[in-house]
């Protein structure tokens, strides 16, 4: 079949107004999301598909603090184990493997042992791939998904979008490109056109569960936002049966808005996303959301989406979003249902934050305004406040 036969494309048509965020709902016949998917008396979980989510992993953070090192090595070592003990049959990365474009030699060492020990196996892939790969990874030069290669064994396939810190500087290549090559992860939603966006799925069928993945890799949000307003993106949907896929949108892009002097704001608002998605995961946000989020539509036809937030595995910066609790998720797709369920992360450094309001120090003190430190009895006055309140948090 032609593979314009294949698809249609969707995503011309903007709604105008759409909530950007909202604990409504729809009605429970409608929904999507479910507290636990059903499984039928005979069903040895052939039509289950299992998704380990996870964003913004940050490899290479810290390395050069002795006391930082391995810290990201060590949460990414444990997201792979947890897909294996779960039993996932892929897993889903939002963007940010690395945190850098061009990682240590050292990161990239440790990074390759881990995929080879976890994701390279006898374990059989129950996925079945059935759209164009030579089109979905048409940036490499292997026109197949790394587990149908006859000359590798993959037995925990990981499929990955690029983020703003592993993106395509320079010559358009990132470190993300060295993995896909040597078939040690599945990239997608690369783009070699920037003025205009052809988002083709990945089409994964396992038993009667299709899912329709689409990716699309950090972008420029005024770029992005331009592309939604101006029609020029479109998402192409497969033709036949298209109401029996689950969808799926991979974004790496500001959520809240981060600007007050850009006309877009910075951001990418929810009310550009087509409501035919079933689940949004949105990475680049390291504050993670426990629950998914439901985004309604102002069309009274139509469906709203899911928005998965799954927020960072490390800290990367001294916030209160950042001291929340990490969490991978696990994600349970039956037909056109699915189940979510966030799974704590133990080897991430805790990290307690709150304030000191210097204008409360101790009756009959004050502090210089001259920008003279006072000391008293040996000691910096603000230095004793600022450890009597890390004595008080700990």
């Amino acid at each position: 079949m032609d593979y314009d036969d294949m698809f249609f494309a969707r995503g011309d048509e903007v709604a105008e107004e759409k909530q950007e965020e909202t604990s409504i709902r729809p009605d429970p016949c409608y929904d999507t999301l479910v507290e636990k998917i059903s499984k039928e008396k005979n069903d040895e979980n052939e039509d289950i598909l299992r998704i380990l989510v996870a964003s913004d992993i940050h490899i290479g953070y810290g390395e050069k603090k002795p006391n930082l090192y391995l810290d990201s090595i060590r949460t990414f070592e444990e997201v792979l184990k947890i897909a294996i003990e779960k039993k996932a049959d892929m897993v889903l990365l939002g963007g940010d493997l690395f945190h850098e474009n061009n990682p240590s030699r050292d990161m990239q060492h440790r990074v390759i042992q881990l995929l080879r020990q976890y994701c390279l196996s006898d374990r059989e892939v129950a996925l079945e791939f059935v759209s164009d790969a030579s089109v979905n990874f048409e940036h490499s030069q292997f026109d197949r998904v790394n587990y149908e290669d006859a000359n590798i064994n993959v037995g925990l396939p990981i499929f990955s979008i690029h983020g703003n810190h592993d993106d395509t500087a320079g010559r358009g290549l990132t470190i993300l490109d060295v993995l896909h090559e040597a078939g040690l992860i599945n990239l997608f939603g690369k783009f070699a056109d920037i003025d205009h966006f052809d988002v083709s799925p990945i089409l994964l069928r396992k038993g009667s569960t299709q899912v329709a993945l689409f990716g699309i890799g950090s972008q420029r949000d005024d770029r992005l936002c331009r592309a939604f307003a101006g029609n020029t993106i479109r998402f192409l949907r497969p033709r036949d049966s298209y109401d029996d896929w689950f969808n799926i949108l991979v974004l790496h892009q500001n959520r809240p808005k981060r600007s007050s002097l850009r006309s877009t704001g910075a951001y990418l608002p929810e009310r550009y996303i087509p409501t035919f998605f079933d689940l949004v995961l949105w990475g680049h946000e390291h504050e993670c959301k426990p629950q998914c989020q439901y985004v309604a539509s102002s069309d009274a036809e139509g469906d709203g989406f899911y928005v998965l937030q799954p927020g960072s595995t490390i800290a990367t910066s001294l916030t209160r979003e950042e001291a929340i609790q990490k969490n991978v998720f696990l994600v349970k797709i039956k037909g056109r249902k699915f189940q979510c369920k966030p799974i704590p992360l133990e080897t991430v450094r805790p990290m307690i934050v709150d304030e000191i309001v210097f204008d409360n120090v101790p009756d009959g003190v004050k502090l210089p305004s001259n920008g003279v430190r006072p000391s008293v009895g040996g000691f910096v006055l603000d230095e004793m406040i600022i450890d009597d309140k890390i004595a008080e948090m700990i």
